[in-house]
Order: C-alpha cells, then sequence, then structure tokens
C-alpha cells in the first residue's frame, strides 16, 4: 500500500512539470493502458506489422525522442499494474510515431544470475536508446522491427 505522504510527493511533482510534460505522461499512461491490453489480447503475429512501421521526419533532435522516453518511464512506475519492458517500448513505438518519428523495436532474451530465462524489449530511435536501455547489457537481441 502506497503512503498518503508518497502520494502527495508524486502529486506535487506531477503538478510541477510543465503542462506539456503532464500532457506527455498522461499520453504515455494512456499508451501503455493500450499496449497491456494489446499483449493481453492480441496475438503478437498481428501486432508485427505495426512495429514494423517506420515513419521518419527530417528532425534530427533528439529532445523530443528523451522526453518521450522520460514520460514512459515517468509513467510506467506510476500505473497501478505492472507496465515492464515490452508494453513501454509498444507505447514509446505509439508516440514516436504519432510525432512523425522511425524508431525500431528490439527483443532480446538472455540468462540472469540464477539461469532463468529473462525476455527484454527496447526502443531506438536515431541511435538513441528510448527506453529499455538498462536491460540490453543482459540479452543477446533477437529481433527487430522497423
Amino acid at each position: 500500500m502506497v503512503s498518503s505522504s508518497l502520494l502527495l510527493v508524486k502529486l506535487n511533482t506531477f503538478l510541477a512539470m510543465s503542462r506539456g510534460d503532464r500532457l506527455l505522461v498522461c499520453e504515455a499512461a494512456a499508451m501503455l493502458a493500450l499496449a497491456r491490453l494489446i499483449v493481453l489480447t492480441v496475438p503478437f503475429r498481428y501486432v508485427v506489422p505495426w512495429l514494423q512501421r517506420a515513419p521518419e521526419t527530417n528532425s534530427c533532435h533528439k529532445a523530443p525522442l528523451l522526453s518521450v522516453g522520460t514520460a514512459v518511464t515517468m509513467a510506467a512506475r506510476n500505473v497501478p499494474w505492472n507496465a515492464v519492458c515490452l508494453p513501454q517500448a509498444m507505447a514509446a513505438k505509439a508516440m514516436l510515431a504519432r510525432r512523425g518519428y522511425g524508431s525500431s523495436f528490439h527483443l532480446g532474451a538472455g540468462f540472469d544470475e540464477h539461469g532463468q530465462l529473462i525476455a527484454h524489449a527496447w526502443v531506438v530511435a536515431r541511435g538513441t536508446v528510448v527506453v529499455g536501455a538498462a536491460g540490453i547489457s543482459n540479452v543477446t537481441p533477437l529481433a527487430r522491427f522497423g
């Protein structure tokens, strides 16, 4: 259970953000919810064509990429469900596509320190890992979409 003082700190942090950043975090939370629903209900083979889409802009600015990554990460820490790397990567890819940024969706697998199989998903745009950077070193890349 989350204490009321922690909720107050989180609320104050959210309210201290700019209006644009608050909207971005809310969009990220909505995309995480949609991604979770898709993961739970849609066979992966139907998701692959969407993952392979890669719109492009002429912009080389990394600031929007980092803003999307930060918003997805922040929303994932605060939604009431478990928003692990797969829905985070799907949400980031969707948010980048909405802004015209092409990105590649990556899947990898490996073994943890206990010998258990682990999987990881991350998104790369313009050479920048937008979400999922923390787990990349523990896995071998297996698939790239987009």
